[in-house]
Formats: C-alpha cells, structure tokens, sequence
C-alpha cells in the first residue's frame, strides 16, 4: 500500500492526467481489457487446455451474437465440435451465415439460463451485441432499450439432455450479465469443464452481479481463476474488491492450470 506522501505526490497530477493513469494502469492489468480480444481470447483458452487444445474437443459459445468468436475457435482448434446459442433472431441470422454451414459447428436461437421457458430479450436494436434478458439503462450513453423480443431459454442441463451431450470441454459465455444464471443452470455438467471463459463488465451492474459471486461460485467448485491482460493471463488467487471494475474485462477458470 503507498504511503502519504507518495498519494500527496501523484494527486498533483491534476484529475485529467490521474484518470488517464488510472484506466492504463487497469488495462495493464486486464480491467477493460476485453472489448476486442477475440484472437487473444481462444489463444488463452488454448494454453489452458495445453495438449488436449489438439484433440476432438466441444465447446459451447454461449452469446454467440453474430460469430466473431466461433470463428476465431474455429480456425484455433481444428478439431473441435463448436455448438453456438444466440437468441436474437437478426444476431442468429447473420451467425448462421456468417458460420456458412460448416460442418463442425451447430447453431441454436436459444438462450441459456437458470430456467427453461420463454422471456423477453431487450436491446437498443436488433442483433445488437449489447442485448440482454435484462433491460438496461444506458442513458449516460445516450441509448436506449427500446427493443424487445420474445425468445426461448434453456438450462444447460436441459439442453445436455435433448442433444445427448453429457459433457463439453470449453464453455464461453457472454450473455451481457446471465453469465451466473447460465452457470447456475448447468449443475453437475460443471463438473466436467476443462475451461470456463466469461465476460465481466458494465452489463453486471444492470443485472446486480458482482464478481464476488464467480469468485466463490467458481472456487467453490474447484477452478483457479484468471485474468486476461496485454501481457496473457494473470493468476488470481484471491479475491479483492478491487476486481470490481466494471469495464468489458474477460476472466478464465480452469481446474488444470495453477
């Protein structure tokens, strides 16, 4: 912890100069860091998996949106089984042609919750990436959630069970704040994840959910955590309050990798 007298020293910087050190100090560290890091992202899922990212791997891209992460997982695991989940129906169009019917991926317009049903999706437009089953407030961005959609929703437990997938080696999840509630909804199929990647950021305050909740959830179940910055991954290995930032950073939890 600085002292005092090195606080004294820094704050002269003026509150400009010290907001600007402030957000490059957190992106050196991963916070915010994940606004556009899809490459570096299955890069980082493939050092979790070491060896076994060679072999006949499923995954789960959860929030697929338009396909720029089954894309880059496609082209980072030649062999794997990609099955995508997006809900809205524009999103799932341009998905489905943006994966061009390739034989490794499967497609389904479901979102993935802690129940099974109907609900509404909510977005500033149609196929925007910043939909939610949450209907957000982001005046402050001069935006607004005016659109609504009806969709249907699934545990992953109950989609296990219609497509006979037992077990699945990587789950992705960005679902704008539901990350939880799909976590939440999977049960004991957790229990056979090698990687967990999911997404953290100004979605989870709409949505109340803090990191504190992955913390102790995953932990609990047995994964180490990590955070994705310029410089890789960055172990965490205990929780802080000030991991509460709340800007798109990406975090890892694995079971195999210290």
């Amino acid at each position: 912890m600085p002292g005092p007298r090195a606080v004294r020293l820094v704050s002269y910087l003026g509150a400009r100069r010290l907001s600007q050190l402030e957000t490059v100090i957190q992106l050196a560290q991963g916070k915010g860091w994940g606004a556009a890091t899809v490459a570096q992202e299955t890069a980082a899922v493939r050092e979790h998996l070491g060896d076994a990212g060679d072999g006949t791997l499923v995954i789960l891209d959860v929030g697929a949106n338009v396909g720029a992460w089954t894309l880059q997982a496609l082209n980072t695991f030649p062999r794997a089984q990609i099955h995508a989940f997006e809900p809205s129906a524009s999103a799932f169009a341009q998905l489905t042609l943006a994966v061009g019917g390739a034989k490794r991926v499967s497609v389904y317009p479901l979102a993935l919750g802690e129940t099974d049903g109907e609900t509404v999706l909510y977005a500033d437009s149609a196929g925007s990436g910043l939909a939610s089953l949450t209907k957000r407030r982001l005046d402050h961005f001069g935006l607004q959630f005016s659109f609504e959609e009806p969709v249907h929703i699934s545990t992953l437990e109950s989609w296990s069970r219609s497509v006979g997938i037992g077990e699945f080696d990587v789950l992705k999840l960005d679902v704008e704040g539901h990350e939880m509630d799909v976590l939440r909804g999977a049960g004991r199929l957790l229990e056979r994840v090698r990687v967990i990647q999911f997404e953290f950021g100004g979605c989870n305050i709409d949505t109340r959910t803090y990191f504190q909740d992955f913390w102790y959830f995953l932990t609990e179940a047995g994964f180490k955590l990590h955070r994705l910055g310029p410089a890789g991954l960055a172990p965490l290995t205990h929780y802080s309050e000030q991991d509460e930032t709340f800007t798109t950073t990406n975090f890892f939890a694995s079971r195999h990798r210290a």
